[in-house]
């Protein structure tokens, strides 16, 4: 009887979701973010990249020609949404006395940490929907491994925002925080 109202909270506990996106350079230059496919111009969606989640780099999408895989988007520089010239491949100046690769790292660590924990956490709210072949002990167990489990969560979590924060005040562009 305990276990229906933990149920209960569980299963109103949002996790975060898990967004595709999707880039595309245009005709202008301009880079272009989207999280709907279809609201992709048609004449782009053959040089469409998908963004992965796991560590922000720009992959071909499924439906993506194999033709076009090798091609690359319009001639010059990509330009951001506002017009600006989009970061160089090395940027070697300073935010925050740290160069733009070590934020990058930072930011793919504690990304990597997030999703970590959050599979972790499905895993074992599922288990807590259905023990199946696990021992009564590890069932018992469930509920508390889930709370520190929670814990770690919202730990990193913060410390994902600390992260951005100091980002901010140190003036790093948000390409660099992928």
């Amino acid at each position: 009887m305990k276990l229906i109202p933990l149920l209960m909270a569980l299963l109103l506990w949002p996790l975060p979701l898990l967004a595709e996106t999707y880039t595309w350079v245009d005709e202008h230059g301009t880079v272009n973010f989207t999280d709907d496919y279809s609201s992709i111009p048609k004449k782009f969606r053959k040089k469409v990249k998908r963004m992965d989640s796991t560590d922000g780099q720009a992959e071909p999408t499924a439906r993506e020609s194999d033709t076009d895989a090798g091609k690359t988007g319009n001639p010059g520089q990509p330009r951001t949404r506002d017009g600006s010239a989009a970061p160089a491949e090395a940027d070697n100046r300073l935010y925050g006395g740290k160069k733009a690769e070590t934020w990058q790292q930072e930011f793919r660590s504690r990304g990597a940490e997030l999703k970590r924990l959050e599979r972790q956490l499905i895993e074992l709210e599922a288990l807590i929907k259905k023990p199946v072949g696990i021992s009564p002990e590890r069932v018992f167990g469930l509920p508390q491994e889930f709370r520190d489990t929670q814990k770690q969560y919202n730990d990193a979590l913060k410390r994902y925002n600390e992260l951005n924060d100091a980002a901010n005040q140190a003036g790093l562009p948000a390409e660099y925080r992928k």
